[in-house]
């Protein structure tokens, strides 16, 4: 006669030891080709303000503030996708003895993604292409000057599939405007059809 508490224990034992086996199978038709959007947030730093309109030693600027963006992609397969993204940097702004001098950028890119899948659901990845930006400044005494700039831009970042259907990504940017580079680190939640 078989006891309780063997059965038990033995049927615990075989539980445990096939979920793994169960979820590798599943996770291995886990395609992740298809249509994509997504969107989030996070902090764009400004690297490139030093040629502003006064001089340093008369100038304190705010190179963080809070940005945003938003997504659309095709997945080829888990390897490769293409990413049109549009970008909110937020205001920069930097303090002077005759007024605040602020600078806006808005703008999107398109990119080429790469990745590096460690599982079905998590992978690095690097990601490259061009972006066009609208930098729009207004100095102290309100003159507004805009400038329309197309330039390179490139990234990295790591990606977790939750579900067959939502992801998280944590992300790096660098985008290349003239006088202006700014690094654009975000958290985004991706979801898939």
């Amino acid at each position: 006669m078989i006891r309780k508490g063997m059965l038990l224990k033995t049927g615990m034992t075989a539980a445990l030891t096939l979920a793994p086996v169960i979820v590798l199978a599943h996770d291995r038709n886990f395609s992740q080709a298809g249509l994509y959007i997504g969107a989030g947030g996070g902090a764009a730093r400004n690297r490139g303000l030093n040629n502003s309109s006064f001089p340093k030693p008369f100038t304190r600027f705010r190179g963080t503030q809070g940005a945003w963006k938003a997504f659309v992609g095709l997945a080829f397969n888990r390897f490769f996708a293409i990413q049109a993204d549009y970008l909110n940097f937020g205001t920069d702004t930097i303090s002077t003895p005759v007024g605040s001098e602020k600078v806006r950028n808005r703008g999107y890119d398109l990119n080429a993604l790469l990745a590096f899948p460690f599982t079905p659901r998590f992978s690095v990845f690097i990601e490259g292409g061009a972006s066009r930006f609208r930098t729009r400044t207004i100095t102290p005494v309100s003159t507004t000057v805009t400038r329309d700039h197309t330039h390179p831009d490139y990234g990295a970042g790591i990606q977790y599939y939750v579900t067959r259907h939502v992801a998280f990504r944590g992300e790096w940017q660098e985008f290349r405007i003239p006088n202006n580079n700014t690094q654009l680190y975000s958290g985004n939640l991706m979801l898939r059809f």
